[in-house]
């Protein structure tokens, strides 16, 4: 890592005066997100045999934070300002998106949450030692935003590129009316021919569609949708309808980044 800034829950480290450091001259790469493979050796045999693989650890990082010696005159904290760093910090509800601050890779986020530990020189706290430990093995773009309108037999195109071979599930605004369904033409485990395309009913306003937490909104009721939700493939995706009336939509999404900073 060689940022001085970061930004975490729509602040940055800047903003309160601080800068990234490193109390022992050293700064660590971040560890975790290693792919591990599941295999067997045959009897008789002395090659082994693939039968899947995950992410066993997510991302983490250990660094320090200290108060940016352009700015302040005096480099120790006092106890209001430790109260104010650890609210910013320390979140008890859930993960929040951070950035750093770092050329070439300002674009990469990760969902993490932070344990802090100040870091004191002669009983006084002259900063914070952190440790950050993402949701999962890897990074996550910018959100991207694509809109369209989807008429019948002409069906919108998009293309992903993710680092990971895994299904993305996008958050998508749906506008249109009566009976109809949604599907992506790409994937080949969840589509309008296997029978499992996103079905609606009665619409009669925006829908919007939360894949990643199976959630929907907009609906009068829950037995107007089949509770099949979108989900986006690397590559070209292909998203239809069977409305005989155009359908409107808007998807948000994150490219998965497999990378390390």
């Amino acid at each position: 890592m060689f940022a001085t800034n970061f930004l975490f829950d729509g602040k940055w480290a800047s903003d309160f005066g601080l800068i990234i450091c490193s109390f022992d001259n050293e700064l660590e790469s971040a560890s975790g997100g290693e792919i591990e493979f599941k295999t067997v050796q045959t009897p008789g045999n002395d090659k082994f045999v693939f039968y899947g693989s995950q992410f066993n650890s997510a991302i983490s990082w250990n660094f320090s934070i200290c108060k940016n010696p352009c700015r302040n005159e005096c480099l120790c904290f006092d106890q209001y300002e430790e109260s104010m760093i650890a609210k910013w910090l320390l979140k008890t509800d859930g993960y929040r998106y951070i950035q750093f601050n770092q050329e070439g890779y300002e674009n990469v986020f990760y969902k993490v949450y932070f344990n802090i530990s100040p870091h004191q020189l002669n009983g006084r706290t002259v900063g914070f030692d952190l440790t950050a430990t993402s949701n999962c093995a890897y990074g996550f773009s910018d959100v991207i935003r694509k809109k369209a309108h989807i008429k019948l037999n002409e069906p919108f195109k998009l293309n992903v590129h993710s680092d990971i071979n895994s299904y993305i599930y996008p958050i998508v605004k749906v506008k249109g009316v009566g009976n109809f369904n949604l599907t992506n033409n790409y994937d080949k485990m969840q589509n309008a021919l296997l029978g499992k395309a996103s079905e609606f009913k009665n619409v009669n306003s925006q829908i919007t569609m939360d894949s990643d937490n199976d959630t929907i909104y907009g609906l009068n009721n829950p037995n107007d949708f089949n509770w099949y939700f979108i989900r986006l493939v690397d590559g070209i995706n292909e998203i239809a309808s069977n409305s005989a009336s155009d359908v409107e939509i808007e998807i948000q999404y994150r490219e998965p980044r497999y990378i390390k900073i």
